[in-house]
C-alpha cells in the first residue's frame, strides 16, 4: 500500500488568512480602546491626587494667615485696646465720623487710631506679610481702635463677620470670607476675622485682616502636569474662577464645562433625591472627563476649551467657604501614548494586509503556470504504441 503524501495548499492558507484579518483588526480595536480607558482612569487618579495635595497646601496657607491674627488677638496690646469698649454713637454721629475717617479730614481721629503702639505693631506685620493688605483691631461695639493704615470702614457693627464672631460660643474659631473684590480696590481679596476674648471667655473684640487673593495663586502656580496640566480654584456654588493662570478670568468667568463637573462633585446618585431612590454611592470618583466646550461667535462655532481630564478635591477644612481645587490636563495630551500606538498599529495592519494581497496574487499566478513548456511534447514519448496507433486511426476516420 502506497504511503499517503500531504502537502500545503497555499490557496487554502490564503483564504483562511483573509478570513482571519477582520477578526484580528476588530480584536485590536477592542484592546486599544480598553487600554485607552485604563490610561484615562490612571491619569484621572493621578490628577485627583495632585488636587488633594494642592488642597492641603491651600488649607495650610490659609491656616498661616489665621495664625497671624490669632497671635495678634493674644497680645497684651490688643487685649488692652479692647478692654473698654467705646460708647455706641447715634446714626447721625456715626455717619459723620465715617465720612471724616474716609476723607481724612479729622486729624485727631486718624492720630488716635493710626499713631498708637498697637497700630505700629500692625504695620510691622503687614510689612513682613506682603499678601496682608491691612489689619484692624475692633472692639466689642464694632469700632476700629487700631489699624495698619487708613481707609476702609470705621464701624463693623453690621458686618456679617463681626456678628458671627460676637455670637460665637465654645472654642474661638476664625472667620474666613469668600474671594471678593472690595469697593475700595480693583484687586480681589479675602476677609479674615478672629475673636478677642478675656480670661473668662467673654467677647471683647476682634482682629480683622484683608489678604490679597492673588496669594492663592502662589499655591496653585507650581502645580504642573505635562504641557497643559495646571490647577484652578473654583467656587462650588456657581463655578466662578477664583484663582487661575489667566488673571483676567478671576471673578470674571466661570470654569468651562462646570455644568458637567458639578454632577461629578455631588456624585451619583445626585443630591438627596437621588440617594433616596438609588441609595448612597459606595465609590466616589475624584476625577471627570469634560468634553470639548464650544461657543458661537459671529455665527461660527469656536473651541473655548478642548476635551480635558479634571481631578478635583473640595476644600473641606475651611468653614464658611465652598471652594473646589481642580487639576486638569488636555485629553489629547493625556492619551497621546495610546493614540501613537493606535496610529502605528493601523499602519502595521495596512502593511500586513497589502503584503498578503501581493503574496496571494503572486502565488495565484504561480499555480496557473504550466509545469513544462508545450513545445517539448515530452508527454507524447511516454504514450504506448497501441494508444498512438489508435489515435492515428481516429484521426484518419
Amino acid at each position: 500500500m502506497a504511503k499517503k503524501r500531504y502537502y500545503l495548499d497555499t490557496r487554502v492558507l490564503t483564504a483562511f488568512f483573509f478570513a482571519a484579518m477582520p477578526f484580528v483588526a476588530f480584536g485590536s480595536f477592542i484592546v486599544v480602546n480598553m487600554a485607552k480607558n485604563q490610561l484615562r482612569d490612571s491619569v484621572g487618579v493621578g490628577l485627583e491626587q495632585r488636587a488633594v495635595q494642592t488642597k492641603l497646601t491651600l488649607e495650610q496657607h490659609i491656616g498661616d494667615q489665621v495664625v497671624d491674627l490669632r497671635l495678634l488677638a493674644l497680645q497684651p496690646l490688643a487685649q488692652q485696646a479692647v478692654a473698654r469698649p467705646s460708647r455706641s454713637p447715634s446714626d447721625e454721629e456715626r455717619l459723620r465720623i465715617e465720612e471724616a475717617w474716609s476723607t481724612g479730614s479729622d486729624a485727631r481721629l486718624r492720630a488716635a487710631i493710626l499713631e498708637s503702639a498697637l497700630s505700629a505693631r500692625l504695620r510691622d506685620l503687614t510689612s513682613v506679610r506682603p499678601g496682608l493688605r491691612s489689619v484692624q483691631v475692633v472692639d466689642a461695639s464694632g469700632r476700629v481702635v487700631a489699624a495698619s493704615g487708613g481707609g476702609g470702614r470705621l464701624f463693623h457693627t453690621e458686618a456679617a463677620w463681626f456678628k458671627e464672631l460676637a455670637s460665637e460660643e465654645g472654642e474661638p474659631q476664625a472667620w474666613i470670607g469668600d474671594v471678593e473684590r472690595p469697593s475700595s480696590s480693583s484687586q480681589p481679596a479675602i476677609e479674615f476675622g478672629y475673636p478677642i476674648r478675656d480670661d473668662d471667655g467673654l467677647f471683647k473684640g476682634a482682629v480683622r485682616g484683608l489678604v490679597d487673593a492673588s496669594s492663592l495663586y502662589g499655591v496653585l502656580a507650581p502645580v504642573r502636569v505635562g504641557r497643559t496640566g495646571h490647577a484652578t480654584l473654583v467656587r462650588v456654588s456657581d463655578g466662578m474662577v477664583l484663582a487661575s493662570d489667566e488673571a483676567d478670568r478671576n471673578l470674571a468667568a466661570t470654569f468651562p464645562g462646570f455644568e458637567s463637573l458639578a454632577g461629578a462633585v455631588e456624585g451619583f446618585p445626585l443630591a438627596a433625591d437621588g440617594q433616596a431612590i438609588f441609595g448612597k454611592a459606595r465609590i466616589r470618583r475624584g476625577y471627570w472627563t469634560i468634553q470639548e466646550v464650544t461657543a458661537e461667535v459671529e455665527g461660527r462655532q469656536i473651541v473655548v476649551e478642548p476635551a480635558r481630564v479634571v481631578g478635583f478635591s473640595p476644600v473641606d477644612q475651611i468653614r464658611s467657604v465652598l471652594w473646589l481645587v481642580t487639576v486638569e490636563q488636555d485629553l489629547d495630551e493625556a492619551l497621546h501614548p495610546i493614540q501613537s500606538v493606535t496610529r502605528y498599529l493601523w499602519i502595521h495592519f495596512i502593511g500586513v494586509f497589502a503584503t498578503v494581497i501581493l503574496l496571494a496574487l503572486y502565488f495565484s499566478f504561480k499555480l496557473e503556470r504550466p509545469v513544462m513548456d508545450d513545445e517539448l511534447h515530452l508527454h507524447e514519448e511516454h504514450i504506448p504504441s497501441s494508444l498512438q496507433a489508435r489515435a492515428e486511426a481516429d484521426r484518419e476516420e
